[in-house]
């Protein structure tokens, strides 16, 4: 394996190129933020690198995001004793080690995560993050219904799809000609009133599109202290 770098727009990339018995060019960051490219034993350099400026974008993006994960969880390790946030509680974490079948599931004020490895943080953090993502989906669905019923007394809309995925920015955005509404899975840590709240903002842009007078106004209508709810899912975003 040999290192070598490339530049894009002032910021230089470190690689590790990796000739094997491969037919095209693969690249990958790390979970440590490394790039690794594996390329045929005689593909020009020059179209190796090529090949790795093309993606500089895409490697820039995927590091940040890798940072910031890091960053919202530089304090978890997943053992014995943390506190979970879910749906505005917390909940103590009990890991306990599994001879068969991982799994994640709450029982009172416990969320019990059973994993073979209970040292594996990157496994506890992959079967945790498969349990929060497919309870967002539950709750998520179970928002929505509450929230349209609450607009159709008004303005009559059909159900819209809901996509749920991890948002750098956003807690949610909405595609009206799309018919779709994208949530981001933190979300999952608030309280029903606040995930209502994002819900009800998106089913708002299906009426109206810009943040005018008219859509706060209809938020007022539905739900007058949205203002509170607001404020406090900004002051924890990341």
């Amino acid at each position: 394996m040999k290192k070598h770098t490339i530049e894009h727009q002032g910021r230089v990339i470190p690689f590790v190129l990796q000739r094997k018995n491969v037919k095209n060019i693969n690249l990958r960051v790390c979970h440590d933020s490394s790039v690794v490219v594996s390329a045929p034993e005689k593909a020009p350099y020059d179209f190796i690198e090529q090949f790795v400026q093309k993606k500089a974008p895409w490697i820039i993006n995927k590091i940040w995001q890798l940072d910031q994960k890091r960053l919202l969880n530089r304090d978890k390790k997943y053992n014995n004793g943390e506190n979970i946030d879910y749906l505005g509680r917390q909940y103590r974490l009990t890991v306990i080690p599994a001879s068969g079948r991982e799994e994640v599931y709450l029982n009172q004020d416990c969320l019990y995560l059973l994993v073979r490895d209970s040292d594996d943080f990157a496994r506890k953090e992959e079967l945790l993050g498969a349990w929060f993502r497919e309870q967002a989906e539950i709750v998520f669905h179970d928002s929505l219904d509450r929230m349209l019923a609450l607009v159709n007394r008004h303005v009559q809309l059909d159900r819209p799809r809901i996509t749920v995925r991890t948002m750098k920015t956003r807690w949610g955005s909405c595609s009206w000609n799309r018919q779709r509404i994208t949530l981001n899975t933190r979300l999952i840590s608030f309280s029903a009133e606040y995930i209502d709240y994002v819900v009800l903002h998106e089913l708002a842009h299906f009426i109206y599109q810009k943040h005018d007078q008219a859509f706060y106004g209809f938020l007022s209508l539905l739900m007058p202290d949205w203002k509170e709810k607001r404020k406090r899912l900004n002051n924890v975003r990341g």
